[in-house]
């Protein structure tokens, strides 16, 4: 399960959203990290193949280029910041040189999350800890050639609003940089940035129109179904006030409140 106020779970959220607002069935190609995690219901089940480290922009080229074939499905695949400087980028080479149209979403979390944040070469420090110049990937992606926009996940309608504008484009490969640093590391885990909580006057729980959608779909473990009162609510102890679940309640009654 995706950590509580984990970006990638806002980025498959949107991900998901934008393909459904397209209504061509298009599909995800997913990569091997933590957000291989979105091939399951925790991470809506967004993920629809999973092979090898850098396959997912490799198939997802390949994909992309059945247009000629009379395929208009939308391409899209997900890729880590470690991940695309490790596996990624030759793909990514391979697609611009042969105008295949798909979308790359990169998944800039600020780190190797999934193996203890080592850094890598987008990191302001080697291995060592010593000063190291850190790449630039939304730079390295524009020189070669491709589109480039880069969104915070947390926000979801800007985010979904230019993944959809990206799917519309027939211009050969796309890349959107989600950035947002991961719900474990140190400058998340610092401090939190919002106060979030449940106005259970508004909560509807089972009888709004949603039917729980905040814990029943979202599932973020920081919301809670109180059985008792029927409502949803919030784990202080486990919620890192990412606030995303205050956008997605349509009830309005999940609210976040900037810590000063």
């Amino acid at each position: 399960m995706f950590c509580p106020g984990c970006p990638h779970r806002a980025s498959f959220w949107s991900i998901n959203n934008a393909l459904q607002m397209d209504n061509r069935s298009g599909f995800v190609c997913g990569d091997i990290g933590c957000y291989a995690l979105a091939a399951f219901p925790t991470g809506f089940s967004t993920n629809k193949t999973l092979h090898s480290m850098g396959s997912g922009s490799g198939l997802a080229s390949g994909f992309g280029k059945l247009r000629q074939f009379g395929m208009d499905q939308p391409v899209v695949a997900v890729c880590g910041d470690s991940t695309f400087f490790h596996a990624a980028m030759p793909a990514l080479a391979n697609a611009i040189h042969h105008r295949s149209p798909f979308t790359l979403v990169l998944l800039d979390n600020r780190g190797t999350a999934m193996t203890g944040f080592q850094p890598h070469p987008g990191s302001p420090t080697d291995v060592l800890g010593d000063p190291a110049p850190a790449l630039d990937m939304e730079k390295i992606c524009m020189a070669m050639g491709a589109k480039v926009e880069v969104s915070d996940p947390f926000d979801l309608e800007k985010t979904r609003k230019k993944l959809n504008r990206l799917l519309e484009s027939t211009e050969g490969a796309k890349v959107l940089i989600l950035r947002q640093a991961c719900a474990l590391s140190p400058e998340r885990r610092s401090k939190k940035k919002y106060e979030v909580t449940v106005d259970e006057d508004r909560c509807r729980g089972e009888n709004c129109g949603c039917n729980r959608i905040c814990t029943r779909i979202f599932g973020c473990p920081g919301l809670i179904w109180d059985r008792e009162k029927k409502v949803s609510r919030i784990d202080d102890i486990i919620c890192t006030a990412c606030g995303v679940c205050a956008d997605i309640c349509p009830a309005g009654a999940i609210v976040r409140k900037e810590v000063r």
